[in-house]
């Protein structure tokens, strides 16, 4: 009796001392918005024992804050299948910079807050932690993440059940000799990262640190992440802190854990891109009143990733005969971490020759020069879906990527859409080199309200404005 309320106490000093905002942030707070191409990654070893106590009683005092202001959360019927779209008025602010759509994520508390890449193609959040001797220097936040200061945060006892990144293959983690649960990553290009696990209080929020901590921060959960105190390659040389995996599989995403305790009513998110940034929905979509169309459903054809079906391909109004290599391998992957798109190999033929007939030039990745007419002549590329026959165009101002010059400035959307004189550069960011099926990156998902449920697995889609 005398612990729990020790511990209550405890708690109710913690949340006071938030509600004041006598916050320690270790964070900067600038954006380059340099233009600059930067690749983007999605991909212990001290001996500090485990600290006690849990995050659990915390985070009950929390949700039932959370559920006492009566958060409006309901669901629109889908007209053509009649699916209930669940919708929430829980959304944050996405940032697009340095090629990549980035969200704002508090951890610990205090809370500190981090600027991470948003992911549909991983499922981990990793971020580099304090001490590390070889983590990048040119990420968004000057400080790593500091376990130290955080006293809600937990090490993983080296546990099959409890360690998030070890599977019964030990194909990501081991278990150190302090019995804590490590982790490590290669990439194909050569980059990798490791460290140990994590367990503390995280949330997204805004930019901004008191409108955070008092909006957002009833969604506040428990959850195991991913302390790097190793990188090396584009991982080290990335402008964000980390990344945050949204596939739900095996011991469940942050949308998983969002929902089982109480901080979101559905189990699904949704994404709403432009190029400049947009919108991420918590336990449905907050974009509803600004579709364009009717938002159709498509089951996922994997559990691994966000996988769809493809049944037809138009370049421009010329069909592609090989339509079917889109479904080959792991198939088609809607995939946010992926900057640019990647179609099959073997339709690269097909490709060509319908690009060719309607632009009157070759496909090519390299930068080019473009007059506004010759932009006019680019076409669409038309994706239909497998199940509902969802045309999902890719229209030419997303998948071309305006490149600043000595003679011409960077243009924004605003600029593509109304029209230039002279020529300006450009380089096609849709690639025809992929060996197994299809990645449709964020190039393709912008101008789309893209739903992922994960309890039903299902997407749905439909052209929006995300402004």
């Amino acid at each position: 009796f005398f612990i729990y309320w020790w511990r209550l106490a405890t708690v109710c000093i913690i949340f006071s001392s938030f509600s004041h905002i006598q916050l320690s942030i270790l964070s900067e707070t600038r954006i380059e918005a340099d233009g600059a191409k930067q690749s983007t990654m999605k991909s212990k070893n001290n001996s500090l024992p485990r600290k006690p106590g849990s995050t659990t009683l915390l985070l009950a005092l929390l949700v039932a804050s959370y559920n006492s202001h009566t958060l409006a959360s309901a669901s629109a019927v889908d007209e053509v299948h009649q699916i209930n779209v669940p919708l929430t008025n829980v959304s944050v602010p996405l940032h697009a910079t340095h090629n990549s759509y980035h969200v704002y994520i508090y951890v610990g508390s205090p809370p500190q807050r981090r600027l991470v890449i948003i992911d549909t193609g991983s499922r981990y959040l990793v971020l580099p932690c304090a001490p590390c001797a070889r983590c990048g220097k040119k990420h968004y936040s000057k400080a790593y993440f500091d376990p130290s200061i955080s006293t809600t945060d937990v090490y993983n006892q080296c546990r099959l059940d409890e360690c998030t990144f070890l599977s019964s293959n030990n194909k990501f983690g081991s278990c150190d000799s302090n019995d804590r649960c490590n982790f490590q990553q290669q990439y194909t290009e050569g980059s990798s990262t490791s460290g140990f696990e994590l367990e503390d209080i995280v949330w997204f929020g805004t930019k901004d640190i008191e409108q955070s901590v008092k909006v957002y921060m009833k969604t506040a959960v428990p959850f195991s992440f991913g302390c790097e105190t190793f990188e090396t390659g584009m991982i080290a040389n990335q402008f964000a802190d980390g990344i945050v995996g949204l596939i739900s599989q095996g011991k469940g995403s942050i949308i998983d854990i969002m929902y089982e305790h109480g901080a979101i009513f559905d189990k699904s998110f949704s994404l709403c891109l432009t190029k400049s940034g947009g919108r991420f929905s918590l336990g449905g979509t907050s974009m509803m009143t600004k579709h364009k169309e009717v938002m159709q459903i498509e089951p996922l054809m994997s559990s691994d990733y966000y996988t769809v079906q493809v049944k037809a391909v138009f370049i421009g109004d010329i069909a592609i005969e090989r339509a079917y290599a889109f479904n080959h391998g792991i198939g088609t992957i809607i995939d946010s971490g992926t900057t640019d798109s990647y179609l099959p190999k073997a339709i690269s033929t097909e490709f060509e020759a319908a690009w060719i007939k309607l632009t009157k030039q070759v496909h090519t990745n390299t930068k080019q020069k473009l007059t506004f007419d010759e932009f006019q002549m680019l076409p669409n590329i038309t994706i239909v879906l497998s199940t509902s026959g969802y045309k999902w165009v890719i229209e030419p101002h997303s998948y071309m990527e305006s490149i600043k010059s000595k003679e011409t400035p960077l243009m924004t959307d605003d600029d593509i859409k109304s029209g230039w004189s002279g020529s300006r550069y450009f380089v096609n960011r849709l690639y025809t080199d992929e060996e197994n099926g299809a990645v449709l990156g964020s190039n393709a998902m912008n101008g789309h309200d893209i739903l992922f449920h994960t309890k039903h697995n299902i997407v749905a889609i439909a052209k929006a404005d995300c402004s």
